[in-house]
Order: structure tokens, then C-alpha cells, then sequence
């Protein structure tokens, strides 16, 4: 069997494909914002508007020749058609929060969601844990979320370095993160450790966990030998990234380190297309130079760590 990898998705999210921002973009802190207000405002047949969004979006990968996902989930709605769908991969459990007091709440949110559906896996279709980013989890549900993944050894996945606002945030306590994205959801945030996200994953023994990185676009060189060192693989969205002005990653530094690199769509909301070939186009000319094509093509073509899979 021929394996097309999409590693990073949020099928769910598929309802705000309307906030994906055109080929000149949008600055990421603005469109995050924009992200959140509307789905706080999503009224009481939000699950419907899910549970469309989601079948929308499996249909797309299946027929773009999907054959693995890698796929986000703050409800666990996506879980169940995914496992029905046919398609290999993991679907990662999100949780997130910066209010202290509610760390227990939400960690057993996501708790009670995997533990309905890890019974029902399969070796090729995984439940895992995401924890959402470092600008967006507090160090206490920081130290829970990740002792809990520890114990139950799932899978992990984490964005991180997306965008310069998380690393002026983190590394320097300052930046649009701070200036608005806090002060518009009346947010309260960490205390910035004035490290580099990717660092502060480190310090944290999140790194010790082998998680699948998603964007990882502003880091350090060592940075890039962290997640080396670690054993951890990252997620490339080349059209996500371009779009929310995040910049481009050093995708030739990863390779040059043997970090395994796949491609991910992200979700609609930020990409025009969860067709992970025209991820694949994007990325060969975004690194025209720097990285060959046919490094490029070989990041479609094997499955994500922790699942094994039945058809070989």
C-alpha cells in the first residue's frame, strides 16, 4: 500500500474555513484571536456544526488519497468517524488552559474522553494526548497533562515555535501575544520564562516524551538539536504558515540533524485545502535550494510514530 501521510489536521475546525486568510495573509496573533472569540460564540448546535465539519473533512482526505492522519480533537467528536473512516494515524485529545485553579477540570476532560475511546483503538488508529502550546498551558497543567501522558505512555503532540509572537512572548515577555492577544480574552498569562519555546519544553521534560512537534519554525540551532537529541519528530504546514505570516521553517536544518520531518494542511481554518499534495507542491518551492524535492516527497510517505500498521 502506497502511505500519504497528513500529519497535522483539526478536523473539527473545518466550520471556519470563512477565517482562512488569502495569499497576502493575516498576521497570526489577529486570526488566533478572531479563531477563539468564534468559538466562544458558537451557540448551542455547536456539536451539529462539528459533527459536519468533521465528515466534510474525512471525505476530503479520502479523497485526496489519504491514507494517515495525524488529527486534533478538543472534543473527541472526530475520534469515532475517524476510526470508522478507514484511515491510519492518531487522533490527538487537546487541552489547554492558563487558569491554575481549573488545571484538574480540564486535564480530567480530556482524561475521561480518552479513556472512553482507547479501549476501541486499533494498533494502526491511535488515541493520544495534545497539549496545546507553551503560550496557552499553564506550568501546573503542564506538570499534570505530562506526568498523565508519562504514566499512560501516549502519544504527544505539541505546537510549538509557531509563530514569532510565541517567541518574543516566551523568550523576551513582550510582543502581540502580550500587547493584544492576552488583553483581548482577558487572559492571564504565564510568567514568561525568557527561554525559547522549544527550550521551554525542555525544561519542562516535555521533550523526554517524544512528542510529534508541529510547526517548529522559530527556533535556534539548538533548538534543532534538542528535538534531535530527544528523539522527537516535527510537523512542517508550509501553507499554514505562510498564510498566518509565520515565516518559514528550517527545514534543512531539521533534515541535517536526522530529525523525522512529515507534512501537515493544519486545519481549514488556516489552509485553503486539506489535499497534503498541494502541501507538497508549496513545500518543494518554498525550499527550492535548500532542500530537495524528493526529501520533500519522502516526509508523505511513512506513517506517524506509535501506530503500527496492520496492512504490512
Amino acid at each position: 500500500m502506497t502511505i500519504l501521510t497528513n500529519a497535522h489536521t483539526h478536523l473539527e475546525l473545518g466550520w471556519l474555513a470563512d477565517a482562512c486568510p488569502g495569499v497576502s495573509g493575516q498576521p497570526f496573533v489577529s486570526w488566533l484571536t478572531h479563531l477563539v472569540e468564534r468559538r466562544w460564540r458558537l451557540g448551542s448546535d455547536w456539536r451539529r456544526i462539528y459533527e459536519a465539519a468533521i465528515e466534510d473533512g474525512i471525505l476530503e482526505l479520502l479523497a485526496s488519497g489519504a491514507t494517515h492522519v495525524g488529527d486534533i480533537t478538543a472534543t473527541g467528536i472526530s475520534i469515532g468517524p475517524l476510526l470508522a473512516s478507514g484511515l491510519k494515524g492518531i487522533v490527538y485529545v487537546e487541552v489547554l488552559g492558563l487558569d491554575e485553579a481549573q488545571a484538574d477540570e480540564r486535564l480530567n476532560q480530556a482524561r475521561a474522553i480518552i479513556d472512553a475511546w482507547r479501549p476501541k483503538e486499533r494498533s494502526d488508529m491511535r488515541v493520544g494526548l495534545s497539549i496545546h502550546a507553551p503560550y496557552s498551558v499553564h506550568p501546573v497543567l503542564w506538570e499534570k497533562a505530562l506526568d498523565y501522558a508519562r504514566r499512560e505512555a501516549l502519544p504527544l503532540c505539541i505546537h510549538v515555535a509557531e509563530s514569532a509572537a510565541e517567541y518574543d512572548y516566551l523568550s523576551l515577555d513582550t510582543g502581540p501575544l502580550v500587547d493584544e492577544y492576552y488583553l483581548a480574552l482577558n487572559l492571564s498569562p504565564i510568567r514568561a520564562p525568557m527561554v525559547t519555546p522549544v527550550q521551554y519544553l525542555d525544561n519542562l521534560g516535555a521533550l523526554e516524551l517524544k512528542p510529534l512537534l508541529v510547526h517548529t519554525i522559530h527556533v535556534a540551532q539548538e533548538d534543532v538539536l534538542r528535538i534531535a537529541a530527544n528523539d522527537c519528530s516535527v510537523v512542517h504546514c508550509p501553507r499554514s504558515n505562510l498564510r498566518l505570516q509565520c515565516g518559514r521553517m528550517p527545514l534543512e536544518a531539521f533534515l541535517a540533524a536526522g530529525v523525522p520531518v512529515y507534512l501537515g494542511t493544519d486545519s481549514r481554518a488556516s489552509c485553503p485545502s486539506l489535499d497534503i499534495r498541494d502541501e507538497l507542491e508549496v513545500a518543494v518551492a518554498l525550499h527550492h535550494g535548500k532542500v530537495s524535492p524528493e526529501a520533500i516527497e519522502a516526509m508523505l510517505r511513512r506513517p506517524l510514530p506509535y501506530t503500527v500498521d496492520e496492512s504490512t
